[in-house]
């Protein structure tokens, strides 16, 4: 039985929206997020198997079991590009509102 072929996506923080990965994500793609941290650059693995989603970090592998906490930890995190709500959020948290 052939698999179909896994591709890994590396991306830069925020260059993809919450939507773009996890959409990567259901095609069977792997999204390797480059981060900077005080200077180096660490690598966050994330992968869907199954209905379970992995984030793989330097410290931990973190688990999800739907889209929503996928997505919050994507926004949690600052990984992915925010849209819409979180761009007002931010905007909010950034000037104290």
């Amino acid at each position: 039985m052939s698999h179909p072929l896994v591709e890994t996506i590396r991306v830069d923080r925020k260059e993809l929206t919450a939507d773009e990965i996890l959409r990567e994500l259901e095609r069977g793609n792997r999204v390797i997020v480059d981060v900077d941290i005080l200077g180096r650059t660490m690598n966050v693995a994330i992968r869907r198997r199954g209905g379970t989603y992995y984030c793989d970090t330097a410290l931990k592998l973190l688990r999800d079991e739907s889209d929503g906490e996928m997505r919050t930890r994507l926004e949690r995190y600052r990984l992915a590009r925010p849209t819409g709500d979180e761009l007002e959020r931010e905007a909010a948290q950034s000037t104290g509102g």
